[in-house]
């Protein structure tokens, strides 16, 4: 298990996981003709008859912030139960995103009322995750405040792009793609000093 461990959250697997799950975030809203700009271009829809496509999605983007996360943790030698636990509620919340492919888009059914509710628990616990963290160590890292300040600013950009487009692939494809920047920053550039 610890081999495994060290594998996940690994500099070159992170750096790998980050770079496949900007890439893949930002082509497949645009497979198969799909509009990312529409109510009906979200990845859930898209990937409705193209699941295997949206499981990749979710080893990518799930799978790169997570261990991300965690790297981050480890490069400032934070152990938290609490953050470790959101992390793995974050990664349980996009696994129920993919299991409730296929539902219907014109009624609220049981798996589109459950598909929305996990989609905005992954949402929830990946940024506390995230921004909790920051928010812990503030004392200890002058920088911490700011990049509290960034989480936020970026979870705004998903707020913001609803507010005035509504729902599509676009609200989803930004705010993630800014977040695994976010992170790339964070761990492997020297601007953030551990």
């Amino acid at each position: 298990m610890k081999k495994i461990k060290n594998i996940l959250f690994s500099k070159p697997f992170c750096i790998i996981m980050l770079i496949c799950a900007f890439i893949y975030g930002l082509i497949l809203p645009f497979c198969w003709g799909n509009d990312p700009t529409t109510e009906t271009g979200t990845l859930s829809l898209l990937c409705g008859t193209h699941k295997p496509y949206f499981w990749l999605w979710v080893i990518f983007t799930g799978g790169g912030l997570i261990c991300n996360t965690q790297y981050m943790y480890n490069k400032f030698a934070y152990k938290s139960k609490l953050l470790d636990t959101l992390c793995v509620l974050s990664a349980v919340s996009i696994i129920c995103i993919a299991l409730t492919l296929g539902h219907s888009a014109d009624s609220w059914e049981p798996k589109r009322i459950v598909h929305w509710i996990a989609t905005g628990l992954f949402i929830v616990f990946i940024v506390a995750a995230i921004a909790l963290f920051f928010i812990l160590e503030r004392k200890n890292h002058k920088s911490f405040k700011w990049l509290t300040v960034c989480t936020f600013l970026i979870l705004s950009t998903f707020l913001v792009m609803f507010a005035a487009m509504g729902k599509s692939a676009l609200m989803e494809m930004v705010p993630l793609a800014l977040i695994e920047i976010f992170l790339f920053v964070i761990n492997f550039t020297p601007l953030i000093k551990d």
